[in-house]
């Protein structure tokens, strides 16, 4: 049975929620109604995601519905984002994180939709970044774009949606959005070096192998 969406456990997760919906606006990540967050609740059996219709920048307490890991709607809850099944879906295929965000970066989208793979200039791009998948467009809102994320998902923690936007998951919210931060300035820099037809040098290697060796 899912428990209320009110409980006192929720309190964390709901302040992380709204200070992270805040902050992709603020630093232009997504605009509008547009985006979706969500976070799993310390039971790992629930998870909190945006209503329908919430503009990140604007959350309060009551901007949150409350589902299961069956898809269940809490009794009473409000009616969740219609990305829903992304969320559902890249919890059911990654244990290890308790955080998942959606959201429409334009540059990452641009990049994508001239073909061009996002490159990793910068030591912060690889520490946070590693890998980036892009998935061909998908229908919005579909179980298909949700099953297609999900699989991404298992061999990485960003996901690039064409024409749509972005998926990024981590173990907590501050990861996610430095992950999301990351990956916008790391197109604009990729789009930057297109319109200048330079190839930046990236990361070396070597750099990955330490981060593995050192378990981050």
């Amino acid at each position: 049975m899912v428990s209320e969406i009110n409980s006192p456990n929720s309190e964390s997760e709901i302040s992380s929620l709204i200070r992270i919906g805040k902050a992709v606006v603020d630093r232009g990540l997504v605009v509008g109604s547009g985006g979706n967050l969500s976070m799993l609740m310390k039971s790992g059996k629930e998870f909190l995601i945006t209503r329908t219709g919430s503009e990140l920048d604007q959350l309060d307490e009551s901007s949150f519905a409350l589902m299961d890991l069956d898809g269940n709607l809490a009794t009473g809850s409000a009616k969740p984002s219609s990305e829903y099944r992304v969320h559902l879906e890249s919890y059911r295929a990654r244990k290890d994180i308790n955080t998942c965000i959606h959201l429409h970066p334009q540059a990452s989208i641009f990049a994508a939709a001239i073909d061009e793979e996002i490159k990793l200039v910068t030591t912060d791009h690889l520490y946070y970044l590693r890998k980036i998948i892009r998935i061909p467009w998908i229908a919005p809102g579909t179980q298909e774009v949700a099953e297609a994320t999900a699989t991404a998902l298992k061999d990485c923690n960003v996901v690039i949606l064409e024409n749509h936007g972005c998926v990024v998951v981590a173990d907590n919210p501050r990861l996610a959005y430095s992950r999301a931060l990351n990956l916008e300035e790391a197109a604009e820099m990729t789009i930057r070096s297109a319109l200048l037809k330079v190839k930046p040098k990236l990361v070396p290697q070597e750099f990955e192998q330490y981060l593995k060796q050192q378990g981050l």
